[in-house]
C-alpha cells in the first residue's frame, strides 16, 4: 500500500469527515504496532456500463439499438467478434468496491435459471456460450480458503500453534441480503466442511472477542484466521465508541482482513477520482503500457470540487460545475459513501452543488460525468410481480467484474478474475442497487 499517495490524497477530506478521520486514526495506529498482520485478502467487484458515444452517427446509433433492443432479436444473430460492429460503445468504469461486495453467491446460482427461462421461450440454441458461466462463490470461497491456509502458515513463521481455525463473518444487526452470505459460505463449506464459520454483529464482539499476547484473535474461545467484513462500511454502522474500539481490535488483531482498514480507505470515491487522473495512474502503471492505456479509457471525467485537494485545478472545476448547472442530466455528485442510494442527480444534484460551494462541505463530493447507457427492453420478476402484470420495459444493465487479490507487501499470491454480475434496472432508476430495491439480478446473453 503506498502509504504516501494515500495520506496525500484523503489528507482535505479528513478534516470535515469524521467517520474517514477515524478510520485513518485506526489505520495510523495500527501502523506504529509492533506485531502486524501484512497479509491482505481482497475480494473486490469493479462495475461498468456500456456508454454509448453522443456523436454516434444516426445509422450507427440505430444499428446497434437494434440489435440490441431485447435477447429475443439478439438470439437472431451469431456472436459478432468484430470489434468495429461495435464502435461508438465505450467501456465505462461507474465504480470500484473493496468491501461487503454483494452477489457472488447468488451470481452464481441465476445462470443456469436464465438459461433454463430461455429455453421456455424458444431460444435455446448454444445457450452454454451464449450465457457464459459464472464461478464467482467458488473463486471467492477458494480465496477465502488460501487466506486461511496462509494464516496458519504464518503462525508456523512466528513459532505460534494454531488451534481449529474459524472464518469470522461481520455482518450488520439487521441483515438483508443473508441469502447471498450464506451462498457464499455454503459453497466453501462444500469445499472444505472442517472450517468453522462464526457470525457476528459488532454489537455481540464488543464482549465476544479477545486478543492474547501475540495479538491472535478469539470469538467465543475459537481462534480467527480471517475476518470478512460484510458491514462496517458506514457511519450508522458504529454509533459509539465502543464499535469503533471493537473496529480497531479486529484490525491490529494477526487474523488477515478482508478488507483491511487501508483498503477501506482506498476505495473512497476521492481515490478513484485521484486515479482516473493520468498523474497520480502513472504512479502505478508504467505510462507507455498497455494497462495503463486500457484502464485509463475505462474512466469517466471526475472532478473535485476545491483546488486545494490537488486532483482537478481551478479551469476544470469552474468549467465542470457551469456545465453542470447547464446539462445537469449529465454528471452525478457522488459523496465519500458506500451503499448505494446516497448520489445526486438532476435538479437535486443542482441544488446540492448550490448548497456546498461556498463551504468546505464541498471537499466530501466527486462530481462525475454522467455514463449514457445503451437502451434495451426485458422485463422484471420480483417481490411484487404476483401482484403486478408482467411488463415489458425499457431498462439498463451495470456489469460488475469479481476479482480476488492475496497478498503481502509486494509480494502478490493471487490476482484472478473470479467471475461476473449483471444488474438490470428501469431506465428510469437513478440508483441500481438490488437490496435496496433499485435493480434485478440478471445474466449476460452475448452478442
Amino acid at each position: 500500500m503506498d502509504h504516501e499517495f494515500l495520506g496525500d490524497v484523503l489528507k482535505p477530506v479528513l478534516s470535515v469527515d469524521p467517520y474517514l478521520r477515524s478510520l485513518w486514526d485506526i489505520y495510523s495506529r495500527i501502523r506504529t504496532k509492533e506485531i502486524t498482520q501484512d497479509i491482505v485478502l481482497g475480494l473486490n467487484r469493479s462495475d461498468y456500463m456500456l456508454h454509448v458515444q453522443e456523436n454516434l452517427c444516426d445509422t450507427k446509433r440505430t444499428s446497434i439499438a437494434n440489435r440490441l433492443q431485447s435477447t429475443v432479436v439478439a438470439a437472431r444473430s451469431d456472436i459478432e467478434t468484430q470489434d468495429e460492429a461495435w464502435d461508438g460503445l465505450l467501456i465505462r468504469q461507474v465504480e470500484f468496491n473493496m468491501i461487503a461486495c454483494s452477489f457472488c453467491g447468488l451470481a452464481q446460482r441465476i445462470v443456469p435459471q436464465h438459461r433454463i427461462s430461455l429455453s421456455l421461450h424458444g431460444i435455446s440454441s448454444d445457450l452454454n456460450n451464449r450465457v457464459p458461466d459464472c464461478f464467482s462463490a467458488d473463486r471467492f470461497s477458494e480465496a477465502l480458503l488460501s487466506a486461511c491456509h496462509m494464516y496458519v502458515k504464518d503462525c508456523s513463521r512466528r513459532n505460534l500453534i494454531t488451534s481449529n481455525i474459524s472464518i469470522l463473518v461481520v455482518v450488520g444487526n439487521n441483515e438483508k441480503n443473508i441469502y447471498d452470505q450464506r451462498a457464499l459460505i455454503g459453497c466453501l463449506l462444500l469445499k472444505n466442511p472442517k472450517v468453522n464459520v462464526l457470525y457476528h454483529s459488532f454489537d455481540y464482539l464488543k464482549t465476544g472477542l479477545k486478543l492474547d499476547s501475540n495479538s491472535r484473535l478469539f470469538v467465543d474461545n475459537q481462534e480467527v484466521a480471517v475476518v470478512y467484513f460484510r458491514t462496517g462500511y458506514t457511519p450508522d454502522a458504529f454509533p459509539d465508541d465502543e464499535t469503533w474500539n471493537v473496529k480497531y481490535q479486529l484490525e491490529q488483531s494477526l487474523a488477515i482482513k478482508c478488507p483491511c482498514i487501508q483498503y477501506m480507505l482506498a476505495n473512497t470515491k476521492i481515490v478513484q477520482a485521484a486515479l482516473s487522473k493520468p498523474k497520480y495512474l502513472s504512479r502505478f502503471f508504467k505510462p507507455d503500457s498497455s494497462s495503463y492505456l486500457n484502464i485509463l479509457s475505462t474512466f469517466a471525467h471526475q472532478y473535485t470540487l476545491d483546488e486545494e485537494m490537488g486532483i482537478s485545478d481551478s479551469a476544470e472545476i469552474q468549467y465542470a460545475i457551469n456545465d453542470c448547472l447547464l446539462r445537469p442530466d449529465n454528471y452525478v455528485l457522488k459523496p465519500q459513501r458506500e451503499g448505494g442510494g446516497n448520489n445526486y442527480f438532476g435538479e437535486e444534484l443542482v441544488q446540492k452543488l448550490k448548497s456546498i460551494m461556498d463551504h468546505s462541505e464541498r471537499k466530501l463530493y466527486v462530481l462525475m460525468e454522467r455514463i449514457q447507457p445503451y437502451i434495451f427492453q426485458n422485463s422484471i420478476l420480483n417481490s411484487t410481480s404476483a401482484s403486478e402484470e408482467l411488463k415489458v420495459k425499457k431498462m439498463v444493465t451495470e456489469l460488475g467484474i469479481f476479482g480476488a487479490i492475496l497478498a503481502c507487501k509486494d509480494e502478490i499470491f493471487l490476482n484472478e478474475f473470479s467471475g461476473h454480475l449483471l444488474r438490470s434496472k428501469p431506465l428510469e432508476s437513478n440508483e441500481g442497487g438490488i437490496v435496496a430495491g433499485y435493480g434485478c439480478l440478471d445474466s449476460p446473453f452475448l452478442v
